[in-house]
């Protein structure tokens, strides 16, 4: 059946999300916008779109090698992909190898200090609550998973956070923190949204003596050599 895109369902700030003609199929399509976190204004990276998917695409397809479910059906275009159509859960995870800005801010931890032990921690999405960090208990309590699907989402987390490390690290990338969105269809949990450099931080292994971030978000101007290095790097 030829794929057919409907009215526009839903605008994020660098994705929108269309239905389809198949009523358990969506339409993703990237933006070439940055995320707000990564500049003070709105600002477009010509081809953002197009690596971003590409990207994406990728990863998911190599999570899925790894049994590790997720929404991804396969690419339509450049900049859009085909997606199971599900419920998405009010939680984000994000897991840390490296104390970086947040870890550095509430907890005091050393600039950059590489972490023995991932932290893997919840947060719930609520915007008017300022997306406060909740635990397992919260979102039991809450409403938002039942104990299993959360029990499901904290190894899915892990596992994905370790498949992902060694992924990099054959492209002399470590991993620095990664942010994880998560939607349920059919009584199984799936991993949502996208896996890009949007959704996590680099350090440039060949680089390793100033550690520093490949992507750095307070150089607009440079994004667009940016994100085109990265998509090099990973998808070459």
């Amino acid at each position: 059946m030829e794929i057919r895109k409907g009215k526009l369902l839903h605008e994020g700030k660098t994705k929108r999300l269309y239905p389809t003609n198949d009523p358990e199929l969506f339409i993703l399509h990237f933006k070439d916008v940055l995320a707000l976190s990564q500049v003070k204004k709105k600002t477009t990276v010509k081809g953002k779109g197009t690596i971003n998917n590409a990207i994406s695409s990728l990863i998911f397809q190599f999570l899925e090698s790894y049994h590790i479910p997720t929404h991804f059906v396969k690419v339509l275009k450049p900049e859009e992909m085909l997606v199971k159509r599900m419920e998405i859960m009010p939680i984000t995870g994000i897991v840390w190898n490296f104390a970086t800005k947040s870890l550095n801010r509430r907890f005091g931890a050393a600039k950059g200090l590489p972490l023995t032990y991932p932290i893997v921690e919840l947060y719930a999405k609520n915007e008017k609550l300022k997306n406060p960090m909740i635990t397992i208990d919260h979102a039991c309590a809450f409403g938002y998973g039942t104990l299993e699907e959360m029990q499901d989402i904290d190894r899915m987390i892990r596992k994905t956070n370790a498949v992902l490390k060694s992924f990099f690290e054959r492209r002399e990338l470590e991993l620095v923190d990664l942010k994880l969105e998560f939607g349920r269809a059919d009584a199984t949990i799936f991993l949502a949204d996208e896996i890009s450099m949007d959704t996590c931080h680099l350090y440039d292994i060949q680089n390793e003596e100033a550690r520093s971030r490949i992507l750095l978000p307070d150089e607009a101007e440079d994004m667009t050599k940016i994100y085109e290095l990265l998509k090099d790097r990973i998808c070459g």
